[in-house]
């Protein structure tokens, strides 16, 4: 059993971006746990930190997303690679969502600012804890591996997740996905057995099946501003499935849908 074979072949799956970041502060336990209530599966990134641990932000900076300038040990550019994971627990990534209102959910009433202000500290989460989580609820889960090339860990992240995902018996409820398809070539080498997905934002891979079938995903999520339902069609009839981001407009999932893809990511759960 795969990671598609948790859902009824013609479900049509609503995939919680960052979790339910509409209404929580992106990436936090909050999030991910609204989510679970309102999403067939939900996403997430993963990077590292200066000692080794994923950990889950989308960011590779921690500005956007944490109280980091409250703090003098913290220096621009405030690179999360740069800090231990013991620094990283000093900082707050839920306060700036009150601050920010990044979708304007608190303005219109959609969240209650009282709520929010009645979560503790949101610190950030490392992959073994959101795993043990999911576990628990037999919840599935698309882990974003970062683009790495640069850093310390290009050669042992995807070893380091897989280990982790193994460890927590997650194999069938990992969809394993990245913009650095090398990654996923390393996946499938280490654990054939979770599935895996090839992010694109831009521009399609020349000869893109062939380019797909080569990394063994059997999967694709494109951004929405590169899909079209000539290429869901195409992939769907090469048995890959096709998941859309970033798509926030009800009319929009429905069309997607009506065209054959698989599932949607989105920001705004209902």
């Amino acid at each position: 059993m795969g990671f598609w074979e948790n859902f009824d072949k013609n479900q049509k799956l609503i995939v919680a971006h960052r979790g339910a970041r509409s209404i929580r502060a992106e990436n936090t336990m909050s999030a991910f746990k609204e989510a679970m209530k309102k999403s067939d599966f939900i996403e997430l990134d993963v990077t590292f930190t200066k000692d080794g641990v994923p950990v889950i932000i989308h960011d590779d900076t921690l500005e956007r997303t944490s109280n980091v300038k409250e703090f003098e040990e913290f220096k621009k550019p405030y690179r999360v690679r740069d800090y231990t994971y013991k620094q990283l627990l000093k900082l707050d990534f839920g306060s700036w969502f009150l601050r920010d209102d990044p979708f304007k959910t608190i303005e219109n009433g959609t969240v209650k600012i009282e709520e929010l202000k009645s979560l503790k500290t949101q610190r950030i989460l490392t992959l073994d804890q959101i795993l043990k989580v999911l576990k628990k609820h037999n919840f599935p889960v698309n882990i974003e591996i970062k683009d790495l090339s640069r850093t310390a860990y290009d050669k042992t992240a995807v070893k380091t997740i897989i280990d982790l995902i193994e460890k927590h018996v997650m194999v069938n409820l990992v969809l394993l996905s990245s913009f650095h398809h090398k990654y996923l070539r390393q996946a499938f080498k280490i654990n054939p057995n979770i599935d895996t997905a090839a992010l694109e934002e831009k521009n399609h891979s020349k000869d893109l099946i062939k380019h797909l079938k080569r990394l063994r995903v059997r999967s694709y999520n494109p951004s929405l501003k590169i899909a079209d339902s000539d290429l869901i069609k195409n992939l769907s009839n090469a048995g890959i499935f096709v998941n859309i981001f970033t798509v926030n407009d009800k009319k929009d999932r429905v069309k997607l849908f009506e065209e054959g893809a698989k599932a949607v990511f989105t920001d705004v759960l209902e």
